[in-house]
């Protein structure tokens, strides 16, 4: 068995990790949903959530996916760096919730719990991956055909569809002061085997915009390094919020981008499976998110999505 992996804060995630806090129940008032399955208008983006930081945004006939994971890698096969791969059928049960067809997938950024099961995804949906060198690198290395990959780079933007995609350079989140799993891809990828060689590589945050809607993601961040102020308002932001980092810069985020809505994502219990339905990870702290918000006065209203329960932005 290979020991426990890389460095003393992605040790410090995993021990941290094993308990989560409850679901959404108790903050039911923050939850928003559809009432009803109808496709969404011409003038709208309906947003469904697939777990961690995973999101299917669909716009008349097309749909787009950012950063979709099903396969919940368990605790222990990533604290003891095991051998993990994507799993069929777990794949399988997430796409029930996702239009058979995808133009593109958007990946933040190459770690595991982003990137394992693009590769499936992209092959049964038909979509193109788009993400930094080292992401399209691995996805290469897992088979995915060079004309279905492209790497993006920040100040960029692409139209796919209904979908004009602009990208901004980010950072990640530090935990005990280390980005977990650090490291990026120069030369051509193996194919990874192990949880530590998903690397970090090019943290990347995306405005999506399509029928009239601007939607900001990133998978989180670091305080003092607020998104690009090309970014401009939108109306609704995605924002990471896993560990105390992404908290700490939550409210100049949400100053500087406006948002109508602010949806905190990456805060379930990512190694447990989806039919467990949605908890709270440890590190995560709604509460603190909700004290920010009403505190600082922050503009809009803070929202939460339950998994593949649609919501549509009008």
């Amino acid at each position: 068995m290979t020991a426990v992996a890389t460095t003393p804060a992605v040790c410090g995630l995993f021990l941290f990790a094993q308990v989560a806090h409850a679901g959404l129940e108790k903050y039911s008032a923050f939850v928003v949903a559809d009432a009803t399955a109808k496709a969404p208008p011409k003038d709208a983006i309906r947003v469904t959530y697939l777990g961690v930081n995973g999101f299917q945004f669909e716009a008349g006939d097309h749909a787009l996916l950012v950063d979709p994971y099903f396969t919940r890698v368990g605790f222990w096969s990533a604290a003891l760096n095991e051998r993990i791969e994507s799993k069929p059928d777990r794949v399988s049960e997430g796409l029930k919730y996702v239009r058979p067809h995808a133009d593109a997938v958007l990946v933040t950024h190459a770690h595991f719990d982003h990137l394992l099961d693009v590769p499936e995804i992209a092959r049964r949906t038909r979509a193109r991956v788009f993400s930094g060198p080292t992401a399209i690198k691995l996805v290469r290395s897992l088979g995915v055909p060079n004309e279905k990959c492209e790497i993006v780079k920040p100040g960029t933007a692409q139209t796919i569809g209904p979908w004009r995609i602009r990208v901004f350079a980010v950072q990640h989140d530090r935990l005990f002061g280390t980005v977990p799993f650090p490291g990026r891809i120069e030369a051509q990828a193996h194919p990874p085997t192990k949880a530590s060689d998903w690397v970090v590589g090019e943290p990347l945050a995306f405005v999506v915009e399509a029928a009239g809607k601007r939607i900001y993601i990133d998978s989180g961040g670091v305080p003092g390094s607020p998104p690009d102020p090309a970014v401009g308002r939108v109306d609704l932001a995605i924002l990471g919020a896993a560990l105390p980092d992404s908290r700490r810069r939550f409210a100049e985020v949400v100053r500087q981008l406006q948002p109508r809505y602010t949806l905190p994502s990456h805060q379930d219990d990512f190694f447990a499976p989806l039919d467990r339905g949605f908890n709270f990870d440890k590190l995560t702290n709604f509460p603190q998110l909700i004290y920010v918000f009403e505190k600082e006065h922050l503009p809009g209203r803070l929202i939460l999505i339950d998994y593949f329960r649609p919501w549509t932005l009008r």
